[in-house]
């Protein structure tokens, strides 16, 4: 009994360590709605925010957010678009903006992970997750 436990286990962990050496990632991985927050700074003052963002995956993106610096309130829609390399890795770029977020996807599309790349001011880093495969931002 214990020779057969022990080889089901080495196959698990064999199994388990391969399952994602092949996986790649393309536009259809990153679809659905991901929801994300994030405390950051922006000229040195503390800010905070949350969003929605629905990607269609065909390399189009639909976005709601809500940003506050604890005095005032703002929300922004809009659209973006992405491309999603065999690495995993996105380039997304909002409302047509100069310079394109760069985002590391996980290959199952469930969740990205990003640090502030836009050198105007502002530092922050978070992640998003997959809460739907719907697209909730219309």
């Amino acid at each position: 009994m214990k020779r057969f436990l022990c080889a089901a286990c080495a196959c698990v962990v064999v199994l388990g360590c391969n399952a994602y050496a092949d996986e790649t990632c393309s536009l259809a991985t990153l679809r659905g709605t991901m929801a994300w927050a994030v405390n950051y700074q922006k000229a040195g003052m503390p800010r905070s925010g949350s969003g929605f963002e629905s990607y269609d995956g065909l390399g189009h993106l639909k976005y709601t957010e809500i940003v506050s610096d604890g005095y005032t309130t703002s929300t922004y829609s809009g659209t973006g678009s992405y491309t999603l390399g065999a690495n995993c890795i996105a380039t997304v770029t909002y409302d047509g903006g100069p310079t394109p977020f760069v985002y590391f996807v996980a290959p199952s599309g469930a969740a990205y992970f990003w640090t502030n790349n836009q050198n105007a001011g502002a530092t922050s880093a978070g992640k998003a997750e997959r809460v739907s495969f719907a697209q909730l931002v219309k």
